[in-house]
C-alpha cells in the first residue's frame, strides 16, 4: 500500500518516526525525520499500528541533514545521521520525559536539559568488524546494469541478517587510524590470498576484527581466526604491527565455535602490553585523575569523554558531603564506584560477573583507593544481613542495571530498606520508568538528567534521583 503526503509528526521509540493515516491509524516510519512530508510504503500491518518506509521524500524536514556516512541508509549503526544533532538531543530528552510520564506515572519538577556529547562523530573507543567471503549487495547494485564484484567484505552485519556483511571503507564512529588499520588488513589479506570466513559454509581463515583505543592514542587489535592461523596469519599480524606503531597491544584467537564471542576464548598476546590504560579526571568528586586498565575482554563505556560527564552528573545528584556509605549495584569494573569513593566515606560495589569484580579490585589498587570494596553477588540477594554487618547500611544507593532494568526482586528489596537516596542510571528509560513506578510508593523522583552517550543513534543514558518519602515505613 502506498500513502502520499504523510507528515512525520514526531520521533518515537528506537528512532522511528510516528505518523498517522488519514483515518487515524498509527504508522511507524523507518528512515524518516520529524517534520518530513513523504510518500510512504506500508510494509507490515500490526494489530495496533502499521510499519512503513519512505518511498519518496516530498518535503524534507527542516531538521533533516545530509548524512556524513555513505552507508547510513543501510548500515543501521548510525540510524539518525540524517537528523541534525541538536534535534537528536531534543528528541531524546522528550522521549525520556515521555517514558517517565507514560510508563512510570512520574511528573518531575526538576527535569534538566540533556547533556549533549562534545563530539557527534569519532567518539567510540571500540569497534568490531566481521569478515565475509560474500559481500552484501545493495538493491541499487543489483538493479544496475554494471558488472557486480561480489568478492570479500570487511565491515558490519546488515541489520537483521546474521550472515550478511556490508563492506565498509570508512566508518565515522571511531577516530583514525581505525579505518586505516581495517583497510590495511583487508588489502593485505586480498593481496596474499588469505581467505575470509563464510558464515553459512563454515570455512575461511579471517573471522572478526576488534579495535580499541584510548583518549591518549593507544590502540589495541584483536583478530579472530576461524581456522588455525599458521604462518600466514601470524605474518599478517606482524605486517600490521610494523605498519601501525600506535598499536601497543595485538591479540589473536583461534575460534571454530558457532558464535564469534571472545569472552570464552583463550586470547593469545602476539605483541606488546596486555592492556590499554584510560585516564579520567575525577576532580568533580574532589579527587584526582583515575586510571583504568582495559584488556581485550574488559567492559568500559564506549564514549569515554561523555562517560566522564555521566559519572560527574551522578556524583552531583548523589550530593555526597563526605563520610557516607554508598552501595553501587551492577558496578561492572567499578568506574562509578571509584568516582564516588573520592568523596564518600566508603563505597561497596556489587556485580554478578567475577571477572568484572577482579578488574574493579585491580582498578582500586592501581589508583590507591582503599575505601572501595567489591563483591561478587546476585543483585537479588545483595542486601543480606551478613553484608550489612560487614559494611554498614547505605546512605546512598547507586544502581546502573542492564537494558532490561532491575529484577523485580531487587525492586522489592529496595522498598523494604530505609535508604535515603537512590541514584538510578539507565541506558533504557522505558525499563527505568517501569522500575520507578514500582518504587513510587516509597520514593519520590526529585531530579531527571539525561546524558547523550551515543550520538547518531536513538540510545540515551538517563539519571534519576529518588528521595525516600517522609514517614514511609515508619
Amino acid at each position: 500500500m502506498i500513502l502520499e503526503g504523510i507528515l512525520m509528526e514526531r520521533a518515537g521509540g528506537r528512532g522511528i518516526c510516528i505518523a498517522h493515516t488519514p483515518e487515524g491509524k498509527t504508522i511507524l516510519v523507518s528512515g524518516a525525520a520529524p517534520g518530513d512530508v513523504a510518500t510512504i510504503k506500508i510494509i507490515r500491518k500490526r494489530k495496533k499500528h502499521l510499519e512503513a518506509v519512505i518511498e519518496h521524500l516530498d518535503v524534507p524536514s527542516p531538521h533533516r541533514v545530509e548524512p556524513t556516512c555513505s552507508y547510513s541508509a543501510h548500515c543501521g549503526g548510525c540510524s539518525w545521521q540524517h537528523v541534525a544533532y541538536a534535534e537528536q538531543t531534543r528528541f531524546k530528552e522528550v522521549e525520556v520525559n515521555e517514558n517517565l510520564r507514560r510508563i512510570g506515572g512520574v511528573e518531575v519538577a526538576d527535569s534538566r536539559s540533556i547533556v549533549p556529547a562534545p563530539k557527534a562523530l569519532r567518539y567510540r573507543n571500540k569497534l568490531e568488524f566481521s569478515f565475509s567471503a560474500s559481500r552484501w549487495l545493495t538493491w541499487d547494485e543489483i538493479a544496475s546494469n554494471e558488472p557486480i564484484e561480489k568478492g570479500n567484505a570487511l565491515g558490519f552485519h546488515v541489520p537483521g541478517m546474521w550472515d550478511k556483511i556490508m563492506d565498509i571503507e570508512t566508518c565515522h564512529l571511531q577516530p583514525e587510524p581505525s579505518n586505516a588499520i581495517k583497510n590495511f588488513i583487508r588489502s593485505y589479506a586480498k593481496d596474499h590470498g588469505l581467505t575470509f570466513f563464510h558464515p553459512r559454509e563454515k570455512h575461511g581463515l579471517l573471522r572478526t576484527l576488534m579495535l580499541r583505543c584510548t583518549l591518549a592514542g593507544e590502540w589495541m587489535l584483536v583478530l579472530q581466526f576461524f581456522e588455525e592461523p599458521g604462518q600466514e596469519g601470524l605474518a599478517l599480524l606482524a605486517a600490521v604491527q610494523t605498519e601501525f606503531p600506535m598499536l601497543v597491544s595485538i591479540y589473536f584467537a583461534y575460534n571454530p565455535k558457532p558464535n564469534d564471542s571472545i569472552y570464552d576464548l583463550d586470547l593469545q598476546l602476539f605483541y606488546g602490553q596486555s592492556h590499554l590504560t584510560e585516564r579520567m579526571d575525577s576532580a568533580i568528586a574532589g579527587g584526582k585523575e583515575l586510571s583504568f586498565k582495559i584488556g581485550p575482554k574488559s567492559f568500559y563505556q564506549t564514549n569515554p569523554e561523555q562517560a566522564h560527564r555521566l559519572y560527574s552528573e551522578a556524583v552531583k545528584l548523589a550530593d555526597l558531603r563526605g563520610g557516607e556509605t554508598v552501595y553501587d549495584l551492577y558496578t561492572g569494573t567499578g568506574t562509578i564506584a571509584l568516582f564516588m569513593a573520592q568523596v564518600a566515606g566508603k563505597v561497596i560495589g556489587i556485580e554478578s560477573v567475577p571477572e568484572a569484580i577482579d578488574a574493579a579490585k585491580e582498578n582500586a589498587l592501581i589508583n590507591g583507593i582503599d575505601n572501595a570494596f567489591f563483591e561478587v553477588g546476585d543483585m537479588r540477594n545483595a542486601f543480606s544481613e551478613e553484608l550489612w554487618e560487614r559494611h554498614g547500611k547505605p546512605d546512598v544507593l547507586v544502581t546502573d542495571p542492564p537494558r532490561d532494568g532491575m529484577h523485580h526482586k531487587v525492586v522489592e528489596r529496595l522498598l523494604e530498606l530505609d535508604i535515603p537516596r537512590i541514584v538510578y542510571v539507565s541506558c533504557n528509560s522505558a525499563t527505568q520508568a517501569r522500575d520507578l513506578a514500582l518504587l513510587s510508593e516509597a520514593y519520590e523522583v526529585q531530579t531527571v538528567q539525561a546524558v547523550d552517550m551515543f550520538p547518531q543513534t536513538h540510545h540515551v543514558e538517563n539519571i534519576v534521583l529518588l528521595v525516600r518519602k517522609s514517614g514511609y515505613g515508619a
